[in-house]
């Protein structure tokens, strides 16, 4: 064995190996990793496509037809009912436009049902959530009809509260003590200057950068493949004609 070979083994240059190995190894997953979030996100993006185009229909017709609650998701729907404004919770620790602010989120009764929907009835700027406090965010009285996106409902592991992290549909139907539909409907409204809360956007269907980061990671992985060797060779060759 020649000295540039037995160098090459020594102990240090065992860990050497070894830790370039496991790199080279995490580099490969990593790179497939963003490889299926960049699959996950295009499903996605396809899913709701498919679903938000379709024509709107009446929520509570697709909960008595939906086998499985999921497949309603995205949807667009309409239901008529009156909002019970002492029902009323804000999703704080939110942005838009990269402005903080809160989601008013009511309580909808149903008309002809004993049922309620939580209706996230839009964005308002922390700013103005604070000034205005809840007497010019409360919902309008009356029967009305009510548009918008179905979406699923978040654990909200904060409680009960006028203020809540995520639309916890159980924790909202303990707190307002009314049953409520499992699904919550985004509300689709045209933009109102005299109307204080803003509309949520529709979700981001962009691909991300997933793509990127996997080339990235997998660009780090080839040199590592190609240039460690690369290395070991010339240190070998320089040790050979040092002996």
């Amino acid at each position: 064995m020649n000295p540039g070979v037995r160098r090459l083994l020594r102990p240090s240059w065992l860990i050497s190996h070894v830790l370039v190995a496991a790199l080279i190894v995490s580099t490969l997953c990593l790179g497939i990793w963003q490889l299926r979030r960049l699959d996950e996100r295009q499903s996605y993006n396809d899913l709701f496509e498919s679903r938000s185009s379709q024509p709107t229909e009446s929520l509570m017709v697709l909960l008595e037809g939906a086998e499985d609650i999921t497949n309603i998701f995205y949807r667009s729907a309409e239901v008529y009912g009156e909002f019970d404004s002492s029902r009323q919770v804000y999703v704080v620790n939110k942005a838009q436009d990269g402005v903080a602010g809160v989601h008013a989120v009511s309580a909808l009764k149903v008309q002809g049902e004993d049922t309620y929907v939580a209706v996230n009835r839009g964005f308002v700027p922390r700013v103005l959530y604070l000034e205005e406090g809840q007497k010019n965010l409360l919902p309008p009285s009356g029967i009305i009809n009510i548009q918008g996106l179905v979406i699923e409902d978040k654990e909200d592991t904060r409680g009960y509260g006028d203020e809540v992290a995520e639309i916890d549909l159980e924790t909202l139907s303990s707190y307002w003590n009314v049953p409520l539909a499992p699904v919550v409907l985004q509300e689709q409204f045209e933009n109102d200057t005299k109307q204080i809360l803003i509309p949520l956007p529709a979700p981001d269907l962009s691909e991300g950068p997933h793509l990127s980061y996997a080339v990235q990671w997998f660009i780090f992985m080839t040199i590592g493949l190609i240039g460690y060797p690369i290395v070991l060779r010339k240190i070998a060759r320089q040790t050979i004609q040092v002996a």
